[in-house]
């Protein structure tokens, strides 16, 4: 599909803002929401894209500001990435509950305004954790959160796909595993280690035995992108499938960076009840969704500290 209105949530965001050329790429006037904006955005995203990006200033939690708007633009497709994700807050944040509710009401008013087909994005952290299963698998891996975020995100995914269920139209939910790349927060592991290591700094960490599924946001986006456009409704692990340590990750980053002897594995201790293994089956997007292989991690994870390297004297 062309040439249709396409709402992007948190489009300014971490995961958001890689959205946009994949979404611009297939001719879709892109409206972007997001809580502020700010100039450097604004002017980066008319230079790459002209008109075929609009932003909005919208705080998804007041209803008055954001049902004239959805009626405005009477977006086809709606991909909803926003939520609270504050590094060291966004486990616990009361906000989470307020999430649930104001997506409830974003597509309430994406439908009443002939919206055909929403995709959300969810989290691994709706699964159960430090389970039997090597690979967590949608639709047969327990669903089980300990945190309050997991639980608002288990909530919020069977508010949707009742809602969409009642007015018969199309919804996916992408479960997110672990992401990194440009724009990252500066406290999360990828982009704190690169930091680090650029300022020629030790960084200490646990021993790093610990098994994740890490993705570039960019494969991630396209993913998503590509997960709105197709015709698979239901629940889609969107991840890259492979699983890897976190020592190996943290060792790759010196590596590349020429400073291997700053990583300290084992100087922390493990946080307590920290899951050995949190990898996703990805056969639903492979072979439904039709996405690709990523890029290979290693490539990806320079990419990451060329980023930083540039970026680094702007934080």
């Amino acid at each position: 599909m062309t040439n249709g209105a396409v709402i992007v949530t948190g489009g300014c965001g971490f995961l958001g803002r890689q959205t946009i050329p994949f979404l611009v790429a297939r001719g879709q006037q892109v409206h972007i929401f997001t809580r502020t904006i700010r100039d450097s955005d604004r002017s980066l995203l008319k230079s790459r894209f002209g008109d075929a990006v609009e932003l909005h200033a919208v705080d998804l939690h007041d209803t008055n500001t954001v049902t004239p708007i959805v009626a405005r633009i009477k977006a086809t497709h709606l991909l909803h990435l926003a939520w609270d994700t504050r590094h060291g807050v966004f486990w616990s944040s009361p906000e989470n509950i307020d999430w649930i509710v104001s997506s409830k009401l974003l597509l309430q008013a994406f439908i009443e305004n002939g919206g055909k087909r929403v995709v959300a994005a969810g989290s691994c952290a709706e699964y159960e954790w430090g389970g039997a299963d090597e690979k967590l698998i949608e639709g047969s891996s327990k669903l089980m959160p300990s945190t309050l975020y997991g639980q608002s995100k288990l909530a919020s995914r069977k508010s949707l796909f009742t809602i969409a269920a009642h007015h018969k139209i199309e919804a996916a939910w992408g479960r997110i595993f672990f992401l990194f790349g440009p724009y990252e927060g500066t406290q999360r592991l990828v982009s704190s280690a690169i930091i680090a290591l650029l300022n020629g700094q030790m960084f200490p960490a646990s021993i790093g035995d610990q098994i994740r599924d890490f993705a570039h946001t960019e494969d991630v986006a396209a993913a998503f992108v590509a997960l709105l456009y197709s015709d698979v409704t239901g629940d889609v692990n969107i991840a890259s499938g492979e699983e890897r340590s976190i020592a190996s990750i943290l060792k790759a980053l010196g590596t590349i960076i020429g400073r291997p002897e700053l990583i300290q594995l084992g100087a922390k201790q493990k946080v307590p009840n920290d899951p050995l293994r949190i990898v996703a089956s990805i056969e639903r997007l492979r072979r439904e969704v039709r996405v690709p292989s990523p890029e290979d991690i290693q490539v990806r994870l320079a990419e990451s500290v060329e980023w930083w390297r540039s970026n680094l004297k702007y934080m």
